[in-house]
């Protein structure tokens, strides 16, 4: 099967039939007309020479027997057609994926097939009064089964039957559309339904997989492109924000005009105004010409502001303002500019829960930024089925970023590696895996799990695992000092190491420095009790678990060669050295309050602690 084209099933009596000994001729008409390439495994019908065909079809008939015979009963197959539904269809690779429309008749004609009835249509029967009856139609059975498994699977009608009739019906149960078989312009709406609800990869693109998540979200963002509000993209570090704001451009009516990116999470308070806005000559110090922010560049273009949670209060309403009023008022100027910009921008913050509480997010801007809705992207540890797909892609890019290095097959058993990993970064943390494995390796013929497992343990299980103890290790500030960890762990240290207590938001951090004292003092009370929990040993003679200073220190730490002394030191310095006026609640933990003792020496009688 073609991978370039949408793949859907057709259920429908009379096309899906099959003719023994010779092809379903109303079957070829059908096609011809809706663009259709039947690749119906038995009995296809003669779309080879089809010019610009539009989605290759499955048919199935939705009734048993088939093929029928004169004189056999045909019933219909309510279970059959849901399994061919929940089956999907099988890629290149032998991957199941999910049908990217299904096409459903919605007269089904039921009863003995005679030998007047044979000779109209080959295996069709004579068909029951009640079969012509809308409350009994077949097809809205077939329906309200579909979407009881599957509430997102796009589903269109293609009848001759009135629309009339059935419209609430296929409404309630979710339906994407009517396509009328006799009508001249059905085939055209089948083009704009599968462009703009079929479950499709980015053929054209670099958004690689195929995962029904991942489908959902192509999708979205294409019915998102055909609007011209704003988008709100949310999702974690490393999902492919940006290039889900490129995909909604290049799909927009205004993929022949400018795409600007801006990062709010790397422009200083201090220029994000004229960045944005621009500025006129002369308007502050270093002012040395006119200069057009990146509003004005992407004028009847797109804009995407990544890291919108970034946006202080004073840049948030003058955010607002433009989109409220569709003009710019670079600094320094007098006057303000008309723009066209359509603004798409992302986040990986709980922006609506920061509005909600009031904290430093505005609720207003946030109704600006997704008028056109919030797109909500899949994290890789969701879309593990595309890892193979994105495997393949990247190492075929590092290949080519290296020069020199070798195209090399990827076995099976690093495929299975890559998809046990929970890559808390996602694709960022995938791609740089498989980058540092062929620059490594450049001039072999294979990418093997060894080369994975190498990158994997010089990165400290940064990329996550699910069977073994992550451990980050955090450049900076904490001077390559390994940290016990999860995702969640992750996204603290990014906040701490992020957060920026600039002079305009003063009002947030003034009288702040004991509070931000005490909740220090609580992480690492808790980090230092989770480490001698982690490390304790249960013995017959201490059931409550043996405190083992030593141990919990080294893997606090990561450091494999520090000295019991140090860990005796290490750990008097995290308890003790905190402000008397800082209250630490959990300090009062029977199992840290043996640990401090033992590392000044003292000997509590029960339960032991050790420095060993």
């Amino acid at each position: 099967m073609s991978t370039q084209l949408p793949q859907v099933l057709v259920i429908d009596d009379f096309f899906g039939r099959a003719v023994p000994g010779s092809y379903n001729h109303d079957r070829t008409t059908l096609c011809e007309k809706f663009g259709l390439k039947d690749i119906t495994q038995h009995g296809a019908a003669k779309t080879e020479l089809l010019e610009d065909p539009c989605a290759e079809a499955v048919f199935f008939r939705g009734q048993l027997p088939d093929p029928a015979a004169i004189g056999d009963t045909v019933t219909n197959d309510l279970n059959g057609c849901v399994s061919a539904v929940v089956g999907g269809w099988q890629d290149e690779r032998g991957s199941k994926q999910p049908w990217a429309m299904i096409l459903l008749d919605l007269c089904f004609y039921t009863g003995t097939v005679t030998k007047q009835s044979d000779r109209r249509a080959v295996g069709m029967p004579e068909g029951q009064s009640t079969d012509n009856d809308p409350n009994n139609y077949f097809g809205i059975e077939i329906l309200r089964a579909i979407r009881e498994v599957d509430s997102a699977l796009p589903v269109v009608i293609l009848s001759s039957k009135s629309r009339e009739d059935v419209n609430l019906t296929f409404s309630e149960l979710n339906a994407c559309g009517f396509l009328a078989r006799d009508t001249h312009d059905s085939p055209l709406k089948l083009r704009e339904y599968l462009k703009r609800h079929a479950l499709v990869p980015d053929f054209s693109g670099p958004i690689v997989g195929t995962s029904r998540s991942l489908l959902l979200a192509l999708r979205k963002a294409r019915l998102m492109a055909e609007t011209s509000g704003s988008v709100l993209i949310r999702g974690e570090p490393g999902t492919g924000k940006e290039l889900f704001a490129r995909f909604i451009h290049n799909t927009s009516a205004r993929a022949d005009q400018s795409f600007e990116a801006r990062s709010l999470a790397s422009i200083s308070c201090d220029i994000a105004e004229s960045e944005l806005f621009g500025h006129s000559k002369g308007s502050f110090t270093g002012a040395i010409a006119d200069r057009q922010g990146a509003f004005e560049v992407a004028d009847h273009g797109t804009l995407f502001l990544d890291e919108i949670g970034d946006a202080n209060t004073e840049l948030q309403s003058k955010l607002l303002r433009v989109l409220e009023t569709g003009e710019i008022h670079p600094v320094g100027r007098d006057k303000a500019r008309p723009v066209d910009v359509r603004v798409i921008s992302a986040t990986n913050i709980d922006i609506e829960n920061r509005a909600a509480r009031g904290d430093g997010f505005r609720e207003d801007l946030i109704g600006r930024l997704r008028q056109a809705g919030t797109l909500w992207l899949p994290p890789l540890r969701d879309r593990k089925d595309d890892i193979p797909l994105l495997t393949e892609h990247f190492t075929r890019q590092a290949e080519d970023e290296h020069g020199r290095a070798m195209r090399r097959k990827i076995l099976p058993e690093t495929i299975s590696l890559l998809q046990s990993q929970e890559w808390p970064g996602n694709l960022r943390d995938l791609k740089n895996c498989i980058a540092q494995a062929v620059m490594e390796h450049p001039d072999l013929e294979y990418l093997t799990p060894s080369h994975i497992h190498s990158i994997l343990n010089k990165s400290g299980a940064a990329y996550g695992s699910v069977s073994n103890p992550q451990v980050i290790k955090v450049p900076g500030s904490l001077d390559g000092v390994a940290v016990v960890g999860t995702p969640t762990m992750i996204k603290v240290i990014e906040v701490l190491r992020s957060y920026d207590p600039n002079a305009e938001a003063s009002s947030e951090w003034t009288g702040q420095i004991f509070r931000a004292q005490a909740a220090w003092s609580v992480f690492v009370a808790n980090m230092v009790l989770s480490s001698i929990r982690a490390t304790k040993r249960i013995s017959v003679e201490c059931p409550e678990g043996e405190v083992l200073i030593h141990p919990a220190m080294k893997l606090l730490t990561g450091d494999s060669t520090l000295s019991a002394t140090k860990a005796a030191d290490l750990i008097k310095r995290l308890l003790t050295t905190v402000p008397a006026s800082v209250p630490i609640p959990c300090i009062d933990e029977l199992d840290l309050k043996i640990a401090l003792a033992t590392a000044q020496r003292l000997r509590p009688s029960s339960p032991k602690a050790s420095t060993d």
